[in-house]
């Protein structure tokens, strides 16, 4: 699983703000999931499943 940056972590959020300027809610559920996406996007189908399996505990 690939560690996502600071960098990154702050594009994502000015990317975020931009499309959901005045809901929060939203801005969370958009930064977790591409966050999610970064983390996940060169792992194989299986290792995915872990990852997210691993989160229900």
């Amino acid at each position: 699983m690939k560690k996502v940056t600071q960098a990154e972590q702050d594009k994502i959020w000015e990317d975020v703000r931009k499309e959901f300027p005045n809901d929060e809610m939203m801005q969370e559920i958009h930064f977790i999931r591409q966050v999610h996406y970064l983390q996940t996007k060169d792992l194989s189908m299986e290792e995915r499943l872990r990852f997210f399996e691993s989160s229900k505990n």
